[in-house]
């Protein structure tokens, strides 16, 4: 489990979310609101979802595929306008919700099944309804053993 978990604001804007998940390096982030609850979850998925000339289409394979998508004709989209929707658009109409959590007693055997039942990457970790830290599929494939809880 990580316990430094960066987080977002439903009122934030897409384009300030992908700024925190490039600096630190995470492809989603809890979305917390006001009262420091969880209210939802955003992925990398779900904001380019967001974007224009992607919305209702099928999902580039990779971030080159979306950059270089309007240079050869499979968006109507230039760079231009989808950085104006990732501007205007806020976090809470982008994100899943409501999120997919698990507590910080929960076994591996556990988390491995909500994330795969539910087709998710990331887990956040309550703890009487605070965000305590998260779990994600690269925290399960590189650090945990089967049969340890998720918090160590």
């Amino acid at each position: 489990m990580t316990r430094r978990v960066a987080v977002v604001p439903p009122e934030a804007s897409l384009a300030e979310a992908a700024a925190i998940m490039s600096r630190r390096a995470v492809s989603g982030l809890p979305v917390v609101g006001t009262r420091g609850r969880v209210v939802g979850v955003l992925s990398q998925k779900d904001i380019v979802r967001a974007l224009p000339g992607v919305s209702g289409g099928r999902l580039p394979r990779n971030v080159f595929d979306l950059l270089l998508s309007s240079k050869n004709g499979r968006s109507g989209s230039p760079p231009d306008a989808r950085r104006k929707v990732l501007e205007s658009t806020r976090v809470r109409t982008g994100m899943t919700k409501p999120a997919i959590t698990i507590e910080p007693g929960a076994s591996l055997d556990e988390a491995v099944r909500v994330l795969i039942d539910h087709g998710i990457n990331r887990l956040p970790v309550l703890s009487a309804g605070k965000l305590v830290g998260i779990v994600t599929r690269h925290d399960l494939l590189t650090g945990l053993t089967p049969g340890e809880p998720v918090e160590t």
